[in-house]
Order: structure tokens, then C-alpha cells, then sequence
């Protein structure tokens, strides 16, 4: 997913189901070795799931970021973090403050949210495939 996405495919991504999109999601960020999250003038987006633990959503291209960047995060535009950096500093320090993992959310408001260490877990065997 190095070059744009049409917008054809981000659609299609969008339409396949939550656990779906994590399957791609971990098989894209491994093979470009990066994740995209939002970023305002506050900081990166987070926001509580319906069980009250605070998410942090990452997609595996800017684009699919790009399309939720609207409503509450209409000001906010994609970032890159190396993958690297995203497993030792974001999965971890999110482990150790009790935080979420929304991956790949959906314009409908779908995701999977999860632990962060099974995300780290599930990347690290993606890897070794």
C-alpha cells in the first residue's frame, strides 16, 4: 500500500468485516513496516469503547485514516508510525496504561478492539510467516 489507494479499494477494505480487516491489517503493516493513526492540534485521537476503556484507532494506509477523519476528528490528519516504533513505544506504554487497540475502524463505527499485547503478540507471528 506504498502508492495512493483508490478510492475503489479503501471502499471495498471498509466493507469486510472487522476481524477481516485485521487480517489485513497485520499483513500490511508488516509488509510496509508502518501504521497510520490521527493527529489534532491536541495530540493523537482516542475515544471510549462501549465498555469504557479508551481506544486508540491505527489503519494499515494514510487512506483509510483519511476517511475518518471527519465529524469529531475533522481536524485531525494521518501519521505515520514506524512499525518499529509502534510496537516497542505505542503497544507496550498502551499495555502499561491500560489502553485499547481499535484496528482498522470502519466509517460505519465498526473495529476490533483488543488488547495491546495481542496485537504486538499477532504482529510478531505475522512477521515470522
Amino acid at each position: 500500500m506504498s502508492s495512493p489507494l483508490p478510492a475503489h479499494a479503501v471502499a471495498s477494505a471498509f466493507k469486510l468485516s472487522a476481524a477481516d480487516r485485521y487480517t489485513l491489517f497485520l499483513s500490511e503493516v508488516t509488509a510496509h513496516a508502518q501504521v497510520w493513526t490521527l493527529k489534532g492540534a491536541d495530540g493523537f485521537v482516542a475515544f471510549k469503547d462501549d465498555d469504557g476503556h479508551e481506544c486508540f484507532p491505527f489503519w494499515p494506509a494514510a487512506e483509510f485514516a483519511t476517511a475518518l477523519a471527519d465529524r469529531d476528528w475533522a481536524d485531525c490528519r494521518a501519521e505515520p508510525l514506524a512499525l518499529d516504533i509502534f510496537k516497542e513505544r505505542w503497544l507496550k506504554g498502551m499495555a502499561r496504561d491500560q489502553r485499547q487497540v481499535a484496528v482498522f475502524p470502519a466509517p460505519d463505527g465498526t473495529s476490533i478492539v483488543l488488547e495491546p499485547l495481542t496485537v504486538l503478540e499477532d504482529l510478531i507471528e505475522e512477521a515470522q510467516q
